[in-house]
């Protein structure tokens, strides 16, 4: 993820609001445009064989689109359609911290609490024969990544390693926690440095569970409302039944090799989990930001609130999404990405969210595009 969230900040910074020409032919309509800007997506990249998704919504600008282009795997045998599922990885934090932000609505949490207040006593001897002091990790902590808690999925290569021996393993959460003990130190003290860490996100996982009393799938569910916005398409791998009618998910891949049918365990208990569409994904960051999943309007604003933290560039991501500001245009966008290759971003500018997916985690600019027509439709309206 890591690596995906500096290229996109680069390339929203220093490319955005036209600062290069345009290559893709704006005459037309919306949805022709943003074919054409699919096409050119797949027609351009000379490597494996691939697809590429994509959802733009914004009633602002008038632009309700979902569309597919290439295949569904590197298979190169079947054509990837707009409404295939995926997993989502890492924007399944999105969705975590939504969901900790509506029990603290609920007043069933406080996030500026200990987590030690939340989670099992083995879960808090764990951490405490690991190094750390619990009773100084908050929850505002573990949604920010300032907790100091070494990530356990992607600290080092050693868990995708160990993964890779036994794809059919069956992970748990107290595994995965115990693995970030034994393969990685503190990286510093909480709230005094910042860095990525699915395991402060497994603990909010473990949160939610134990605040709602039932299972994940079941408290996020209910939590964020996914009937009432229409997401019908989106669920908790494993955890939950897979929705009826769905065609077959997009594959995955890690480097050359086909992860599709890795337990999902590797990537579940609130760092990852969730698989969904394009259309889903965009869905729920405009009802997001429509105060459609809130109960109360200033609940989004807890969630975007600027971090007082003043390290590296990450430091710009707030309770489960990162914020990017535009060097020339001044745009703002909220967004986070996904280790297969998924992304979603929102810009209350223009009431515009928009969700892309990958099926292979390389692309030849077709998210720049199309926040430069944005930007260009923007301006002509």
């Amino acid at each position: 993820m890591t690596i995906r969230y500096y290229i996109l900040c680069l390339a929203f910074c220093v490319v955005s609001c036209k600062s290069q020409k345009a290559t893709v032919d704006y005459t037309g309509s919306p949805d022709e445009v943003l074919t054409r800007i699919l096409q050119e997506e797949i027609s351009t990249l000379e490597s494996k064989p691939h697809g590429v998704s994509l959802t733009v919504i914004s009633p602002q600008l008038g632009i309700d689109f979902s569309g597919a282009a290439g295949y569904d795997s590197t298979n190169n045998n079947q054509l990837l359609t707009a409404n295939q599922p995926f997993r989502i990885a890492s924007l399944t934090k999105t969705f975590v911290a939504t969901s900790i932000l509506r029990l603290r609505e609920k007043g069933l949490v406080n996030i500026d609490a200990p987590i030690t207040d939340y989670i099992s006593k083995a879960h808090i001897n764990i951490l405490e024969k690991g190094g750390y002091d619990p009773t100084k990790i908050t929850l505002r902590h573990c949604m920010m990544h300032t907790s100091g808690l070494f990530d356990y999925a992607e600290g080092n290569r050693d868990y995708i390693a160990e993964a890779a021996k036994d794809p059919d393993k069956r992970w748990t959460r107290t595994e995965q926690l115990q693995w970030a003990m034994d393969h990685g130190s503190p990286y510093g003290a909480p709230g005094e440095v910042h860095h990525y860490s699915d395991t402060g996100y497994i603990l909010l996982g473990e949160i939610i569970e134990n605040t709602m009393k039932t299972g994940l799938a079941e408290a996020m569910r209910e939590l964020l409302q996914f009937e009432a916005l229409g997401m019908s398409s989106t669920w908790l791998e494993s955890l939950e039944d897979r929705p009826e009618g769905l065609p077959r998910s997009v594959k995955r891949y890690l480097a050359d090799i086909d992860a599709s049918s890795w337990d999902n365990s590797v990537d579940l208990y609130g760092g990852g989990g969730l698989q969904s569409t394009t259309r889903d994904l965009a869905t729920f960051l405009q009802g997001l930001f429509s105060n459609q999943v809130y109960e109360q309007p200033e609940t989004l604003a807890v969630m975007l609130l600027k971090s007082e933290y003043t390290g590296d560039p990450l430091a710009e991501y707030r309770l489960g999404l990162g914020y990017i500001k535009g060097k020339k245009s001044g745009v703002e966008a909220y967004m986070h990405s996904g280790f297969w290759g998924t992304l979603f971003i929102h810009f209350p500018a223009y009431n515009c969210s928009i969700a892309i997916n990958h099926t292979v985690d390389e692309s030849n600019g077709a998210l720049q595009k199309v926040v430069d027509y944005i930007q260009w439709l923007d301006k002509e309206q």
